[in-house]
């Protein structure tokens, strides 16, 4: 039976020295210890349709988290480029998991672009979520600062000078330790963060027998139509509904 009603909350959490916006969404009423999903936002920023999201996370009675990452407007702290914003999403957890309402063996995590390559990293690294979806993900940064390669501002450096910055960001190294089902949805039109992230995860987690579903899609970029966008919606909250 789906909830009636939804609660909002904003509140500030404290991440080492700095405070993040945090959006949460709540079924009303609520019954129990509930399942839950973080989204996590691409690296245009946050924007409202983040809130939306978990707004419908709640009407399916999930807690609905959204988290304006360090370094953007509404946050504290500076980009570190899946690095602080680690500690960041373990500190939310912490904050999730010391509410009653939060059912800490049915926890997703989900994003888009820099927000997925954060989820899956949060996935490898913290080991307490039940199932990950993963938009338009890099996985090796060695790779996508070929493509962009602005974001050596962020590191600190190129791969020939930081190798071991770059490799810790690499999620496509630590797939042995994903813990949990992964849903991936990529286009094959993605000019900035190329399918072939996609494809190499799929190689890497069959490797290591990991369970995964993946929706590729041929007329798609790296920025979803509209329709596009709904589609992947769509097969996310299904993937939620059978894993939570």
């Amino acid at each position: 039976m789906e909830p009636e009603n939804t609660k909002t909350e904003v509140f500030m959490l404290k991440s080492e020295r700095i405070h993040l916006r945090v959006f949460l969404a709540i079924p009303e009423p609520a019954s129990g210890q509930l399942p839950s999903v973080q989204i996590h936002h691409a690296g245009g920023g946050y924007e409202l349709i983040y809130e939306k999201m978990t707004v419908q996370l709640a009407k399916l009675g999930f807690v609905g988290i959204t988290m304006i990452h360090r370094g953007y407007p509404g946050s504290e702290g500076e980009m570190e480029y899946g690095k602080g914003e680690i500690t960041d999403i373990g500190n939310l957890i912490e904050e999730m998991t010391g509410r009653s309402y939060i059912d800490p063996a049915r926890m997703g995590i989900m994003g888009y672009s820099r927000g997925g390559h954060n989820a899956i990293l949060a996935i490898e690294k913290l080991n307490c979520f039940t199932a990950g979806a993963l938009w338009s993900t890099p996985v090796d940064m060695f790779e996508l600062v070929r493509v962009v390669p602005w974001i050596s501002e962020i590191i600190g450096g190129f791969p020939d000078e930081i190798p071991e910055e770059y490799h810790i960001r690499s999620a496509i190294n630590f797939i042995s330790q994903v813990t949990c089902p992964l849903l991936i949805i990529h286009g094959e039109q993605d000019e900035v963060v190329s399918v072939r992230h996609a494809k190499r995860l799929v190689q890497a987690l069959e490797d290591h027998d990991k369970p995964f579903e993946i929706h590729l899609f041929p007329d798609e970029g790296h920025t979803w139509s509209v329709s596009g966008f709904d589609n992947n919606w769509r097969i996310t909250l299904d993937f939620f509904k059978r894993q939570l």
